[in-house]
């Protein structure tokens, strides 16, 4: 097989836009979450940019319903739905030949994604900006608002994410990790399950969870890690009443 003709292998880019535009398909109760994870197992170990384009027509190709068929329209005559019983009668007149016509959704709001389809609050930081630090330390904890996808990029520095007081802008968020010599820790409350994806090498892990809680954020780790250690790690925070905050309003 020719070289040239091999399909490409899929940028992170479009890993990302793909995972984001699935997940919101969750939020909307239109894909299961166990048929969610499957499928991020194959957008992130694929190399094949076509098994990704199979996956966005499967699930995120709108099919429009068909339009009514109704016969040729005759010179002078209305259009034949409108000659339907019912109507009123046709006070239209021919259209002059060549005039451009506004298009179909002219005036109306289309949707981005699907049809219905629910979009989630986003941080005010623009989305996949990711948060450096070198030799240094990132901490987020208390009451904060996590964003469906968040990226850190490490160099002998430490990471604390405690989620146990955490706002979660979507049923799934991700973090993409790339650490070098650095340590990473995320704290969650029972019944929110993480997922381990980042591929490891000369690193230690150590992943304490409980089984996922129905209706509960669910955390994905993706990215690379060098030389580091991740801890992740389930605890009940001590303080009356804290738990892991109301997913979109309701709660579980």
């Amino acid at each position: 097989m020719n070289d040239d003709n091999r399909p490409g292998k899929p940028r992170d880019e479009d890993r990302e836009q793909l995972q984001a535009d699935l997940t919101r398909l969750v939020g909307t109760g239109r894909l299961q979450f166990a048929e969610f994870d499957e499928l991020m197992d194959i957008i992130w170990s694929t190399d094949d940019k076509t098994v990704l384009d199979r996956i966005r027509a499967r699930y995120l190709t709108y099919q429009s319903p068909e339009a009514p068929q109704y016969p040729p329209q005759q010179p002078g005559y209305p259009p034949a739905q409108y000659q339907q019983p019912g109507y009123p009668p046709y006070q239209g007149h021919p259209q002059q030949p060549g005039q451009p016509q506004p298009p179909a959704h002219y005036g109306q709001p289309q949707p981005m994604a699907q049809p219905g389809a629910q979009h989630f609050p986003q941080p005010v930081a623009p989305p996949n900006q990711p948060v450096t630090s070198n030799m240094g330390a990132i901490r987020r904890s208390g009451e904060w608002t996590v964003p469906a996808h968040s990226t850190f990029k490490l160099n002998a520095a430490s990471l604390h994410l405690d989620l146990r007081q955490a706002h979660a802008a979507a049923p799934v968020v991700t973090f993409d990790i790339n650490a070098n010599f650095s340590t990473i820790q995320v704290i969650v409350p029972p019944g929110v399950h993480v997922d381990n994806r980042m591929k490891e090498s000369w690193s230690s892990s150590d992943i304490q969870v409980t089984a996922p809680a129905p209706g509960a954020p669910r955390v994905i780790l993706t990215g690379s890690a060098r030389g580091s250690e991740i801890k992740v790690e389930t605890k009940q925070l001590t303080e009356r009443g804290a738990v892991w905050r109301k997913l979109l309003g309701g709660g579980w």
